[in-house]
């Protein structure tokens, strides 16, 4: 888990069929060694908010109910 700003929303026209309907937004986290995340918000976090996120794939994939999901990063807390 790391803490992160949430600095941009991320637009697809083609994405995988379990994504379509969720929110992605682009996370950048205080550390420099760390690139710019795009994570899946079920929470509803805005633009410049300060958020959890988890690197945890197995509960990006509950939240989109589908095991095959590629996702991985999501929001699970608004600091």
């Amino acid at each position: 888990m790391r803490t992160a700003i949430i600095t941009g929303y991320v637009t697809s026209t083609v994405k995988h069929r379990s994504l379509e309907g969720h929110r992605l937004l682009i996370a950048e986290t205080e550390s420099p060694d760390v690139p710019p995340q795009i994570v899946l918000d079920t929470l509803g976090a805005a633009l410049g908010q300060k958020v959890l996120i988890s690197s945890d794939g197995s509960e990006a994939r509950k939240m989109v109910n589908d095991e095959l999901s590629p996702a991985r990063w999501s929001v699970l807390g608004i600091i």
